[in-house]
């Protein structure tokens, strides 16, 4: 049995200029960590038949990976020669469409996996090309965050260049500083799932392209933020980031979660944002103090909202061979 983890991610500047439709006219910046919340991939060999299983939220069971309907599996297996003989099943802690980088997060944990299944090691930033490759010839609109924050774990900054070459590294972020932006911040599930890629796609226009010059600026404001240690300018660059992202595409909010945005505001958050492409998920907010953070927390209990708990991954992408 082979079992792979894999952190899902949570973007704080830059979103979306990583989109190759951007990147690859004007270079793209990612800042943002991976989460203690995962996607497991089990692996082994089927004992009576050589078919190719897969278990997600159907079960499929095929004699080639070619007539799966899970476009992921079926190009990971293709990529590595698994053609036959193998099972693989699914368990994730957030269901698809949640804007937490679920397809990144599935790519990465499955090739690690069947890496290691096939007896290939493969590095962690080797992992995440190989996870941005499928993307790609999916023809999916997704960047390089999402593969290389779930793949690499912890505080990541990425700048992306025009050939999709990805330089990556760890800021300077003191432990105090990462200690008050996890006290001081509210992550909840709105309990809306979407499809993020026709949100990415509406925001390839002439006028969301130049709306994302100043999202790339103002992420690398937030990494400063973070790197001086001045998380109340994170809060305040979060709320002119979602003003910002709204005018790219109408598809990002709706009147019901700019109500409960404006909720939050009003009773003292600082600034948030929806996760990911936006039109529902996850909202984090961030709070100047606890007193303001239990009457945000309160507000949004009153809309049905659920907090989650929120913790940082270090580890990023790891998978291991269980013996019984």
């Amino acid at each position: 049995m082979i079992f792979s983890r894999t952190p899902f991610r949570i973007s704080l500047g830059g979103g979306s200029t990583d989109l190759p439709s951007y990147s690859r006219k004007f270079g793209g910046f990612i800042f943002g960590f991976a989460i203690q919340m995962y996607m497991d991939i089990f692996v082994r060999k089927p004992v009576i038949y050589d078919r190719v299983d897969l278990q997600y939220l159907e079960f499929e069971s095929e004699e080639s990976p070619e007539k799966l309907r899970h476009p992921i599996a079926r190009t990971a297996l293709n990529m590595i020669g698994i053609k036959r003989a193998v099972s693989i099943y699914f368990k994730s802690d957030t269901p698809m469409g949640t804007g937490l980088g679920s397809s990144g997060a599935c790519a990465v944990g499955l090739l690690n996996a069947l890496y290691k299944y096939t007896g290939i090691e493969k590095s962690q930033h080797d992992l995440a090309e190989d996870a941005f490759t499928i993307t790609q010839d999916l023809g999916l609109p997704d960047g390089k965050q999402d593969p290389y924050l779930t793949a690499l774990g912890g505080f990541i900054a990425i700048e992306i260049d025009q050939n999709d070459k990805a330089r990556f590294w760890r800021p300077e972020i003191t432990e105090p500083t990462v200690n008050l932006f996890l006290a001081n911040t509210l992550f909840f599930y709105s309990g809306i799932k979407r499809e993020s890629t026709d949100i990415l796609r509406s925001q390839e226009h002439g006028n969301a392209l130049a709306l994302k010059h100043k999202t790339k600026e103002i992420g690398r404001q937030i990494l400063r933020a973070f790197t001086a240690g001045n998380l109340e300018d994170f809060g305040r660059l979060m709320h002119e980031h979602w003003i910002l992202k709204k005018e790219m595409s109408d598809k990002i909010t709706s009147p019901e979660l700019d109500d409960v945005y404006g909720l939050a505001i009003k009773n003292g958050a600082l600034g948030g944002k929806l996760i990911g492409a936006g039109g529902g998920g996850y909202f984090l907010f961030y709070c100047p103090d606890e007193g303001k953070k239990q009457e945000v927390s309160y507000a949004m209990r009153t809309v049905g909202f659920r907090e989650i708990p929120i913790a940082v991954d270090k580890k990023g992408t790891r998978v291991q061979k269980i013996d019984f």
